[in-house]
């Protein structure tokens, strides 16, 4: 199912393939500024998680909201002080990272809605939010105990920096990183650590708009105000590496770069910007491999869907469209906005998809 998120405050679940309306969510206030599939594998006995498919969604308050596909409840994760502009989910669904305009990232347990660790250090907003896809140790963060903790959590702001964070307070059994008692979980009035920053790199010449970490954690890939889109090294020889270190600069959008994202299996990348192009990288010798024309206004996101086959894309033309990868066509557009189009995301094997907007509703649908 395709995810996504439009400025007109609507969700939309749709076919990934054909772009088929399944149902629509509607009724908020607020522009919707990005959204999570958190898949839950399994989950611990408190809470509304229990391995439950749930839905996260950024919206232009300090809020995050948190719906239970199965029955569309809905539950606030409190504790940003301004604008949640970035989300991410990680794989097993133990643990949301949101972003925000108040210069700090916050770590939730979607089964409790408690935030569980708050990172500090951007002086500036983060713009942008990532998880790795490969796990460290198993999670000790109330209901969520036992999911898989992911080994790697980048940030990257408009103070042009990309950070990378320390985890390892959160495992289970204790871990061996410093944590500082700051901040409160709304749901629980609790202190939640503080997390210590590992690493922190001058990233671009401009404001990061754009982050994706490669799912088996080895790369990097940021884009910017700037133009470019950069690639980092996270890992080599089996072993992470605690700071980020340059491997290419990819250049050929001719404005800023919105989004960009790492296909599932192979070893290519895509982006969106401001130009309308939608571009696809190769990460072994960082040539462009595909360019898509087709918007008519700035590409906001992009998502690899069937395993990298096909890549879906949004923008603040109103429009989503999926793209053939080896075909190099759109096959399929879907027009169901009056405004932008900020957010999609997709869960796989995607069977039903989602889009969001800036008029405050959402469409979709069941399986």
């Amino acid at each position: 199912m395709l995810v996504g998120v439009t400025d007109d405050h609507n969700l939309l679940l749709l076919d990934a393939t054909t772009l088929e309306l399944r149902r629509t969510i509607v009724g908020y206030n607020d522009e919707i500024t990005d959204m999570r599939y958190v898949v839950r594998q399994g989950g611990g006995s408190g809470g509304r998680g229990g391995g439950e498919m749930q839905l996260a969604v950024g919206t232009n308050s300090e809020q995050v909201r948190l719906f239970d596909l199965a029955d569309m409840g809905c539950r606030l994760l409190l504790g940003h002080a301004d604008i949640v502009l970035a989300l991410d989910a990680s794989a097993g669904g133990g643990l949301i990272a949101s972003a925000s305009k108040d210069a700090t990232v916050r770590l939730w347990d979607p089964a409790t809605a408690e935030c569980v660790g708050r990172c500090v250090g951007h002086m500036d907003a983060v713009g942008a939010v990532g998880f790795g896809g490969k796990t460290g140790g198993r999670l000790a963060a109330g209901a969520a105990d036992g999911a898989p903790l992911p080994a790697t959590l980048l940030s990257a702001s408009k103070d042009k920096t990309l950070k990378k964070w320390d985890l390892s307070p959160l495992l289970a059994g204790g871990g061996g990183g410093k944590t500082k008692k700051k901040g409160a979980t709304a749901a629980s009035g609790e202190e939640a650590p503080t997390l210590s920053c590992l690493a922190t790199v001058l990233a671009h010449s401009k404001e990061v708009n754009a982050l994706a970490v490669a799912p088996n954690d080895r790369l990097a890939i940021t884009g910017s105000q700037d133009r470019s889109l950069k690639v980092w090294t996270l890992a080599a020889d089996g072993s992470a590496a605690i700071r980020p270190e340059p491997a290419a600069t990819l250049t050929g959008h001719r404005r800023a770069v919105w989004t960009a994202a790492f296909a599932p299996l192979d070893r290519v990348a895509a982006s969106g910007s401001a130009d309308m192009l939608v571009k696809v990288w190769s990460m072994a010798d960082w040539a462009c491999l595909r360019t898509f024309e087709g918007h008519v206004s700035s590409v906001l996101k992009v998502r690899f869907l069937r395993g990298g086959a096909l890549l879906a894309s949004s923008g603040s033309d109103g429009l989503v469209k999926v793209w053939s990868i080896k075909g190099q066509e759109c096959v399929a557009t879907l027009d169901a906005h009056e405004d932008k189009v900020w957010a999609i995301d997709a869960y796989e094997p995607p069977s039903r998809g989602a889009t969001g907007g800036g008029e405050g509703g959402g469409e979709g649908g069941g399986e």
